[in-house]
């Protein structure tokens, strides 16, 4: 099973969207995956459509995860929500879970893990070693900070990406979550080292759309060595009309501009996965594109204008 974590330090650049999606994305490539909603907000869950109530919190992840924490044996064969049915229509064979969160018991998971320090670093990495036969690929949705839960989470995984939007401070978090995911071998000891995959570009707009704020993000995206991914997922009022629905995207609207942009983004990350990074394609600068169109604009001959004839 590869484990794969999506972070972000900051909120609101469309991290659970993401996570989400290309976990439901990897589901419909016929793979059988696990999503871990690793915040005490539980939206990964919502936008699976199951939301857990205080009645529900024998189900909830953070609780397994204060257990563990305690130094208590548990399993989570027995909190899996399996949402495949979301697959049917589009004839897929993989499987598609859920290990779900709920606001109380995950906050008070993230103060058990962060009073226990270093040394509780290992405890999801530990409960998911009962399922490694069991999934292709697990992705964790975590929370839009560095702390307990991210750190408990990138030293469970495998692989980690980041995100940011067209907005500056954005920037500042992805460079901020590399530099984390630098340090994980370092601050576990050597328990985990997961490699950084890049970083996508969400909620971004064609070119004729660009404000200096994009441009500045897209140019900092490759100047900061944040090895951008060449798919980005443009601003779509489809995505999140799907997610307040439960629906991923990548499935309600799969043959839609946004349903194939999630594809493509899979398509990367597996790719990245499997190839030495000096291999990886990169997206380009703002700058280098804008030139590009410049020089492709002017390259194309003037149209030939036809008089009318006068009788």
């Amino acid at each position: 099973m590869d484990k794969v974590a999506v972070v972000s330090q900051k909120g609101g650049p469309g991290k659970t969207t993401t996570s989400v999606n290309l976990a439901a994305g990897m589901a419909l490539a016929g793979y059988n995956v696990v999503i871990l909603d690793i915040e005490p907000q539980a939206q990964a869950g919502s936008a699976l459509g199951i939301r857990l109530g205080p009645q529900d919190i024998g189900m909830s992840l953070g609780l397994k995860l204060q257990v563990a924490a305690q130094g208590v044996p548990t399993s989570l064969r027995d909190i899996i929500i399996d949402r495949s049915e979301l697959l049917e229509q589009r004839r897929s064979k993989g499987k598609l879970h859920l290990l779900a969160s709920e606001q109380a018991t995950m906050a008070n998971a993230q103060h058990l893990l962060h009073a226990g320090g270093v040394e509780k670093a290992a405890v999801l990495r530990h409960l998911l070693a009962e399922l490694e036969d069991d999934y292709d690929f697990a992705v964790f949705d975590t929370p839009p900070a560095v702390q307990s839960l991210n750190g408990v989470a990138l030293a469970a995984a495998d692989y980690a990406l980041t995100l940011c939007a067209p907005k500056g401070a954005t920037i500042e978090g992805a460079v901020a979550m590399r530099s984390t995911v630098r340090h994980v071998s370092k601050r576990t000891n050597g328990l985990a080292d997961p490699k950084y995959l890049g970083a996508l570009l969400n909620l971004s707009h064609p070119m004729g759309e660009w404000t200096n704020e994009e441009i500045d993000v897209r140019n900092q995206m490759v100047d900061a060595d944040l090895l951008p991914f060449v798919t980005e997922v443009r601003e779509d009022g489809r995505i999140s009309g799907s997610y307040t629905k439960g629906v991923p995207a990548v499935i309600a609207f799969a043959r839609a501009a946004c349903g194939k942009r999630y594809a493509k983004f899979l398509e990367e990350v597996l790719d990245r996965m499997d190839t030495p990074e000096e291999d990886w394609q990169i997206a380009p600068s703002a700058d280098d594109l804008l030139e590009a169109a410049e020089a492709a604009a002017s390259s194309v001959p003037p149209q030939k204008s036809t008089e009318s004839s006068r009788v």
